[in-house]
């Protein structure tokens, strides 16, 4: 007896890795630290004990380059899934710097469609995963008894961030970062992006 899967409503998370990260990343880590520098008390929001700057990096020319690839991803992700043709893609990016013992909390990202995380600077053994929560909330009335989770039985999956690496997932997918545990900081940008009509307002488009 055969048993065929079908796979309904999943929950998509894209990563890609940049093949320049080395060189890409070091020009970013500083802008960072420079906008710290700048605005010392940033703002508070999802994180705990960190340092998160205002969603302004779409508007700074010295991030253009940071920009155009969190588009162009965007942009591809958006083709592979049917999204209309000739839209205009908007977007909204900060600095996360979470130093040992800072976390986000889990949240969403309201009025948008596709978020996402660009990991700058971390050690990769200690300074917490980025984790997803399942948004079936009919999913936890009755949980069968499991020898090892799978995607179908979590109720979590955590994914290890890695310099370079870039994760994009819906905006209405919950999901938080474990506490930095090491002795760097954990350095990355988060952003969100609206596919819009062309005709509807202004913004960074790609």
């Amino acid at each position: 007896m055969e048993i065929l899967t079908s796979s309904l409503f999943p929950s998509m998370v894209w990563t890609v890795l940049f093949d320049d990260r080395q060189a890409f990343n070091a020009r970013v880590l500083a802008l960072a630290y420079e906008m710290r520098e700048s605005d010392p008390e940033g703002v508070a929001n999802t994180n705990i004990m960190g340092w998160q700057s205002k969603n302004i990096l779409q508007q700074l020319e010295g991030f253009r380059e940071v920009n155009d690839r969190i588009l162009a991803v965007c942009r591809q992700i958006g083709e592979s899934q049917n999204f209309a043709p000739d839209m205009q893609y908007r977007h909204q990016a900060w600095i996360n710097i979470s130093p040992p013992g800072a976390s986000n909390r889990i949240h969403i990202h309201p009025n948008s469609h596709l978020s996402g995380v660009y990991y700058v600077s971390l050690d990769a053994t200690k300074c917490g995963s980025i984790f997803f929560r399942d948004p079936r909330a009919a999913a936890t009335m009755m949980r069968p008894p499991i020898t090892k989770e799978t995607h179908f039985t979590a109720s979590e999956v955590r994914m290890r961030p890695e310099e370079g690496r870039m994760y994009v997932f819906p905006s209405w997918l919950e999901h938080g970062v474990e506490p930095n545990q090491s002795e760097r900081d954990r350095i990355s940008l988060s952003f969100n992006v609206q596919v819009t009509d062309r005709s509807t307002g202004d913004g960074t488009t790609a």
